[in-house]
């Protein structure tokens, strides 16, 4: 009985050690004083029965007695290590205590209230780093940029930022997720600027339009564009008109398009591109049909490039709108123009304004119009064009093309063909564009341009109700005209944007953020004539404008 409670003390002194010693392991990563504290009061765990320093069994207290003693020793051993502990963490971290220590190592209260460590506040908009970054390298920022950094639209035209002011204003935007358009047309930028601007649009995915004309841009800032743009899925809108490339960089632009599929408007207009550099744009356009609007007017394409261009838009099934306006066609790139029009299927809107047009070519162009489906828009304005090669061209129309709008901008009428035109216009619903001085000029009735609007939006008014809808965010049955482009052209409005403006006109608003009551055009109580008209009355009290 006697060696049965020995065994039974030994076995209730490992028991209640681990037992204690287990809750207190977090305790004892804090504190190596406790651990040695404790193995200064406990035995260690393998020791063996010669080694053991516990009396004989008959000399054993009662085990009442040894649980007791046990616990108390486990409780002082407890509240030592706490207060060390606590110590410890008042020691390491004053700034959280309402207590001070003297030089005598004594505490002692204090009302001062030590402040909580700021948070770091993600900036979203690169205002912050703007700002540091002009502060480092010495400029003076501007307070447009910081005002209007987190808009939609930013427009930086003519603010002559320079390369180093260009450089300030990329790096902040590198995390701007505000942005989608980005207008920095005319600053100057050169090369370093546009090669801040690529490194920019590797970490920014939310600019989707970028307008870079009239920057002086060559074909180092070009290359690193097309670097970057050739792997770029996000911007759709590229525009570097007036930035005197030359047929080198059209070599590069032209590897860009071969594998870029996202990009859908491209700005070439007002450049050096000869023959050669648009012979290399139309080989890779032949493969893209991602590309909807494209502009080459203002360059030196003569009749070879012309011939080539020709040979594209035969093909190509992608273009929506092609300006080749200021160029050279002449008789050989007329007659290649006009057999690509009767093969082509996507094109809407083509101009042909200022080429050297040849007008013996009328009746060809009067029956590949009659073949085409698509053609919505012809340019001839600005042409040497007799009248009668005019009449030969009405009379080849007939009234089952689809075009809706010629050109006959500059070329001057005498009254019988304005009789004729005139005539021509209501038996046809064809709207024609002409006058000159000294000859006649009229104001094109907006009646016919609201109805054009008018029958795509009842066409198409199950698409757009929903667009319109997801525009008014809050609810107000109220969307901007920007919104409201948007919406057409989400809808399948293949139209320019320079033409959809044109039509936006007669409301006689220069701005995007004039509304425009969607909620009327949903639920058709009002058509697009009445709706804009008052628009129009709306904006004519702002602007006090007289009809």
């Amino acid at each position: 009985n006697e060696y049965k409670s020995y065994l039974s003390f030994r076995r209730s002194r490992y028991c209640s050690r681990f037992l204690v010693r287990d809750p207190m392991n977090a305790a004892s990563n804090q504190s190596d004083s406790f651990l040695t504290e404790i193995a200064e009061v406990d035995e260690p765990y393998g020791e063996s029965e010669s080694e053991s320093t516990d009396p004989p069994p008959s000399e054993l207290p009662s085990f009442e007695t040894v649980t007791v003693d046990f616990i108390k020793n486990r409780v002082e051993v407890l509240q030592e290590a706490a207060q060390k502990t606590s110590k410890t963490e008042k020691s390491s971290s004053p700034s959280q205590s309402r207590f001070c220590q003297d030089e005598t190592g004594s505490e002692y209260d204090t009302d001062i209230e030590e402040e909580p460590p700021e948070k770091i506040v993600y900036d979203s908009s690169g205002k912050d780093t703007y700002l540091q970054l002009c502060k480092t390298m010495d400029m003076t920022p501007s307070s447009y940029i910081t005002r209007h950094i987190k808009d939609p639209v930013l427009s930086l035209r003519h603010l002559s930022l320079g390369c180093k002011g260009t450089i300030a204003v990329t790096n902040a935007l590198v995390t701007n997720t505000f942005i989608e358009n980005l207008d920095i047309s005319d600053n100057n930028v050169g090369d370093a600027g546009a090669v801040s601007i690529a490194n920019m649009l590797t970490e920014n995915y939310f600019i989707t339009e970028l307008i870079l004309s009239n920057n002086k841009i060559e074909k180092d800032g070009i290359a690193a564009l097309c670097n970057v743009l050739s792997d770029h899925s996000y911007v759709k809108v590229l525009n570097l008109n007036g930035n005197g490339l030359k047929d080198d960089t059209a070599e590069l632009i032209a590897e860009m398009l071969r594998r870029n599929y996202t990009l859908a408007k491209l700005d070439l207009g007002n450049n050096c591109l000869s023959c050669q550099g648009a012979g290399a744009i139309c080989a890779s356009l032949q493969t893209n049909d991602s590309l909807s609007e494209c502009d080459l007017s203002w360059n030196n394409i003569r009749t070879k490039g012309s011939i080539l261009v020709a040979k594209m838009l035969g093909v190509n099934m992608g273009l929506v709108s092609f300006l080749f306006s200021n160029n050279g066609l002449d008789k050989e790139g007329t007659k290649a123009m006009i057999k690509a029009l009767k093969t082509n299927s996507s094109l809407v809107s083509l101009d042909l304004s200022n080429t050297r047009f040849d007008s013996n070519q009328m009746k060809d162009l009067g029956k590949a119009l009659g073949v085409n489906t698509s053609l919505r828009i012809l340019k001839l304005g600005r042409n040497v064009i007799k009248e009668a090669d005019l009449e030969i061209l009405l009379a080849a129309l007939t009234a089952s093309t689809s075009l809706y709008i010629l050109g006959l901008e500059d070329i001057s009428v005498s009254k019988g063909l304005y009789e004729r035109l005139c005539q021509f216009e209501k038996d046809t619903g064809l709207v024609i564009h002409y006058g000159h001085s000294g000859g006649y000029q009229r104001t094109i009735p907006m009646l016919k341009n609201e109805l054009l609007l008018d029958e795509f939006i009842t066409t198409n008014i199950n698409k757009l109700a929903p667009l319109f809808l997801n525009k008014d965010k809050e609810k107000t049955g109220l969307i901007t005209i920007r919104e409201f482009k948007e919406c057409l052209k989400d809808a399948g409005l293949r139209l320019s944007e320079n033409h959809l403006n044109w039509l936006l006109d007669m409301i006689n608003s220069s701005s995007n953020e004039d509304l425009i009551s969607c909620k009327d055009l949903i639920s058709g109580s009002k058509s697009i004539p009445a709706t804009l008209e008052a628009l129009r009355k709306t904006s004519a009290k702002r602007k006090n404008w007289n009809p």
